[in-house]
């Protein structure tokens, strides 16, 4: 035997081969069995693993990857996405095959809730999906958003109403004081205070805010100011009851018979729509505060109202108003005189005037009606929202053991959507062509709950806890949404988020970034007289408790500049002022008016990169400050990272 196995290894690897395959082949399968056995028992792991792969594909060849790409693309379209993204890891080869599979993916992300029209064609889809699905797990789990308290001025009391518009945040607390905030760089930029108790706001930032006031007036405040600030903080402290010069009040709209709940408007229109208690609805000339038309008995109080101009000019405005009882739409057509009934573009329709711009209102129809109460089974829920394609509200029955969101075409008002909930509702709060964004009481006493439904599959896609806020009106004037497109569809990512791998550079951020980031922010600001002022410990004065040194009397305008950026003994940022006794005849001039701006030392947060504002809202338990809610883009990519 041993010269045999001395002659066989003297053999070549090739003739090796061909004697053991002779041996075999010659024999019967027992044989066969008997005679490779022991070899294969002896050998190493890795020989038996390679041997159970090469035998599995000769017996039982993968027939996946032996189909046509057509038909591959048929049968994957009935696998779900998950079981897909299970699917590519059972081989490389499979990996690749699902990857290369974009049109599915394509379905995929639609399915799943991902607005398609932000992306191009040519995206690749299997990336979006994965990173979409991580987005919605995080929303689901709670991590997706984050939690911040923001400080206000001048305000000691609970904020009663807020409104959002375009990265701005405009709130008013119960002293009335109105504080606008630029949310890119966390910081005040306006600030002042009106007459009268306000119910409801609605502003456009470097334009106009308007407010409506419980005595059933309502006021327009001229916001122009906010180009010139330099992003630093004006504070008006004048108090006159007639618009001019000295003051941001621009106009007044005398009367309703009631508080007003809620406003909307349209600068290019020139037209102010407002509704409240006394069932009336109104629409006042913006410029001039003369009402235009006034629509009364309205079945109910009216809660909410929303203008949606068509500023193409071509069809109808319309106005969607929600009282207790109802939903109605209205509408009126855009050619107003019969000298431009051919007028087809919005350059020529500038150039006839804003009496043609707003439509012959002479012509208003009630167009749709949605019945609330119906039997009298039902109760109201505060919450009429509007997106690009619907209009939703909530319908809840008397005994609150269920509730149905209910979402309809906004041009037909059919029922597009009607999704069964098995919690109480407080509010609808947003509303987007794939998303709903509820408000429903919470687990614990004195909270409530934040509900992400998709409107399509009826599952709640997030959830997050947040404060109690007592409704200040009967639709909630003190809560608002922030930005809304992420309503439409998920995105892939979220907003503007930071790379984990910029981490390293955060120091930097923190040093230079801030310090010029709050130099632009601050900038020089001037303080003019306030000897009006009966509280010495607002922000134009300086008093002990601030920490700075007082100075003899704010009746002379001073010059304050920025002088450095340094840490107090808590570690905290602050910017240090110093004042310029030489008085420039040209800033005085520009001060003589009556704001002030913030002169002392401001302790500053450090600057967070800005994420996106989900809601903001005022708390009564949390008097002087705004609960914010934010998508934490950091945490969401600490996630990504780790999965």
């Amino acid at each position: 035997m041993d010269n045999i196995l001395a002659k066989v290894k003297e053999l070549d690897l090739n003739n090796q081969q061909m004697l053991l395959s002779s041996l075999v082949r010659s024999l019967s399968p027992e044989s066969q069995l008997m005679l490779l056995l022991p070899g294969i028992s002896v050998a190493s792991s890795y020989v038996k693993w390679r041997l159970v792969t090469l035998l599995a594909g000769q017996d039982t060849p993968d027939l996946f990857t032996l189909l046509p790409p057509e038909l591959q693309l048929e049968i994957l379209v009935y696998v779900d996405g998950p079981s897909l993204l299970k699917a590519s890891q059972v081989s490389r080869e499979w990996n690749r095959l699902l990857r290369s599979q974009n049109k599915i993916w394509f379905k995929k992300c639609k399915e799943l809730g991902v607005n398609t029209d932000n992306f191009h064609n040519d995206e690749n889809w299997h990336h979006i999906y994965v990173s979409s699905l991580r987005q919605l797990a995080c929303m689901k789990d709670g991590t997706a958003f984050t939690e911040k308290f923001m400080h206000l001025l001048n305000c000691k009391k609970a904020v009663k109403a807020v409104d959002y518009q375009n990265g701005y945040l405009c709130t008013v607390s119960e002293e009335d004081y109105v504080n606008i905030w630029y949310l890119k760089l966390n910081i005040p930029v306006l600030t002042f205070l009106v007459q009268r108790a306000v119910c409801c706001i609605k502003f456009k930032p470097n334009c106009l805010l308007v407010c409506g006031h419980l005595m059933g007036i309502l006021t327009s405040w001229d916001l122009s100011v906010m180009n010139n600030t330099d992003n630093s903080c004006l504070v008006y402290d004048s108090l006159s009851d007639t618009p001019g010069e000295d003051t941001l009040l621009q106009c007044k709209f005398k009367m309703h018979a009631g508080p007003v709940f809620s406003c909307d408007f349209s600068k290019e229109l020139n037209i102010l729509v407002s509704g409240g208690a006394d069932e009336c609805i109104k629409l006042w000339s913006l410029s001039s505060g003369l009402v235009i038309r006034s629509l009364p008995n309205i079945d109910h109080w009216v809660l909410k109202v929303i203008l949606l101009p068509d500023l193409t000019y071509a069809l109808n405005h319309t106005i969607i108003c929600m009282t207790r009882n109802n939903v109605l739409k209205i509408s009126w057509p855009c050619n107003g005189h019969s000298d431009v009934d051919n007028v087809k573009s919005a350059n020529e329709y500038e150039q006839c005037g804003a009496q043609d711009r707003m439509g012959n209102l002479n012509k208003i129809t009630y167009q749709c009606r949605i019945q609330l109460n119906e039997g009298n089974n039902n109760f109201f829920t505060p919450g009429l929202q509007q997106s690009t394609k619907f209009v939703g509200l909530i319908k809840q029955d008397i005994d609150e053991k269920h509730a149905n969101l209910c979402i309809y075409d906004i041009e037909t008002f059919q029922i597009a959507h009607n999704i069964t909930l098995t919690f109480k509702v407080k509010k609808l709060l947003a509303l987007g062509n794939r998303f709903a964004l509820l408000l429903t009481t919470g687990s614990v006493l004195y909270s409530s709950t934040l509900m992400v439904i998709d409107i399509v599959t009826g599952e709640c896609a997030g959830t997050h806890s947040v404060p109690h806020s007592k409704m200040t009106t009967p639709d909630g004037a003190q809560l608002v949404v922030g930005d809304t497109e992420w309503l439409d569809g998920l995105r892939g990512y979220l907003p503007e988020e930071m790379s984990v791998s910029q981490s390293s550079s955060r120091n930097l951020l923190s040093n230079q970034y801030e310090y010029n980031a709050l130099h632009e922010a601050v900038g020089n600001v001037f303080t003019v007289n306030c000897d009006n002022r009966s509280n010495t410990t607002d922000d134009c004065c300086a008093s002990a408790e601030t920490g700075i040194s007082s100075t003899p009397s704010c009746s002379t305008s001073t010059l304050v500049e920025f002088q450095d950026l340094d840490r107090n003994k808590d570690g905290k940022e602050v910017i240090n002022m110093k004042n310029n006794n030489s008085n420039n005849g040209n800033n005085t001039e520009e001060a003589a008016s009556s704001l002030v701006q913030i002169s002392s030392s401001i302790p500053i947060r450090k600057l967070e990169r800005p994420s996106h504002l989900v809601l903001a809202a005022g708390v009564q338990s949390e008097p002087g400050r705004l609960f914010t809610l934010w998508w934490s883009n950091l945490k969401m990519m600490s996630k990504y990272k780790e999965e």
